[in-house]
């Protein structure tokens, strides 16, 4: 009996280990599903802003005693009132020699041909150009000016009452003495212009200033304007912060030959985006659909068996590839280790899509 008990267990222990264990073996398979390729894109960017400075120097010196009534910087052009001190306006004339004297009758010179210039562009005076002699013709045209201004048409322009800047239209600033209701005695910093230097800065935290590769593009925008630079070099600020100071990739100004239609504000803030991978846009599939061979080629298994590809770039559980053709079914492998397990083939009718990176 002990014989046949042995037999029996022996028997029974042999088929629970020796017989192929099917359902088991079955429900360890990993799944298989089928993705259809598309067409996307995948990159990586970080929207910042980046600030335009632009210093500003002083051209004028006030020369008009008594108390400020009302001030005006901002955006001006040609003849435009800034500020006014004791119902005197003190007003803007495009140019670069500071008006330094009186203007009047026989007087010749530079400042006479910037205001003969500003008669013309108002309308006051009719010549083609202006020829720097302050005769009688240009005497008549200040009468008129000064008459539809509201003022006594002496015809003469007393220092003070007019301010040189380099180009207009353009933003001033005003010093910090001319401000309303002060008591003015001349010689005070009056008018700030723009120097024409411009800075492009992108001022980043300095966690962000580890995401942006040195050699990194950055697309400023203005407006419908988009301008490509490059990182021409960098420093820490006070606060800690990363500047990085940015040119146009062949080492001029980022704003190229339009920077004549930014504004003249001191600081002027652009969208800017930094591209940190460029955007690749292709064929499309689930980055798990991607397999390595040991010499290091890539390829797909498609409904006609293994394919072999070019992978571009990846991003975003996604891999744009050359080799095979939008609409291409490919097998993955769900939940695939280091990559979002794919999305399932699409029924007839149904159109597949991918995340892009």
């Amino acid at each position: 009996m002990a014989l046949a008990l042995a037999v029996g267990g022996g028997w029974w222990a042999a088929r629970a280990t020796l017989e192929p264990q099917t359902e088991s073996a079955e429900a360890a398979a990993p799944d298989v599903v089928w993705a259809e390729a598309t067409s996307s894109s995948v990159g990586r960017s970080l929207p910042l802003s980046t600030t335009l400075r632009q210093p500003a120097r002083t051209v004028a010196s006030n020369a008009v005693g008594g108390v400020v009534l009302s001030t005006s910087p901002g955006e001006v052009t040609q003849g435009d009132t800034i500020y006014v001190v004791a119902g005197t306006p003190v007003r803007v004339v495009q140019g670069e020699v500071p008006f330094y004297r009186d203007l009047a009758r026989r007087t010749k010179g530079e400042d006479v041909a910037q205001l003969q210039q500003a008669l013309i562009d108002l309308d006051y005076l009719e010549a083609q150009e202006p020829d720097g002699d302050f005769g009688w013709r240009t005497e008549q045209a200040v009468k008129d000016w000064q008459d539809d201004l509201g003022l006594d048409d002496t015809g003469t322009i007393p220092l003070g009452r007019l301010v040189a800047v380099d180009r207009l239209p353009t933003v001033v600033q005003l010093g910090e003495s001319i401000v309303r209701g002060a008591t003015l005695g001349g010689g005070e910093e009056a008018v700030l212009a723009p120097t024409g230097e411009q800075h492009f800065v992108l001022v980043v935290t300095q966690d962000q200033a580890r995401m942006i590769p040195a050699e990194a593009t950055v697309e400023v925008t203005w407006q419908d304007q988009v301008w490509e630079a490059v990182i021409s070099s960098s420093e820490q600020d006070e606060f800690g912060n990363t500047e990085f100071t940015l040119a146009a990739p062949d080492g001029g100004p980022v704003c190229a030959d339009a920077c004549g239609t930014l504004p003249g504000d001191a600081q002027v803030t652009l969208r800017s985006e930094i591209v940190i991978v460029p955007e690749i846009s292709g064929t499309a599939v689930p980055a798990a659909a991607v397999h390595t061979r040991a010499d290091g080629s890539a390829y797909v298994i498609t409904e006609a068996g293994e394919t072999e590809v070019t992978v571009r770039g990846s991003g975003g559980g996604v891999a744009i590839v050359d080799g095979i053709e939008v609409g291409t079914r490919v097998q993955a492998l769900a939940g695939a280790a280091g990559s979002p397990a794919p999305a399932p083939a699409p029924a007839p009718g149904d159109e597949a899509t991918t995340t892009e990176g």
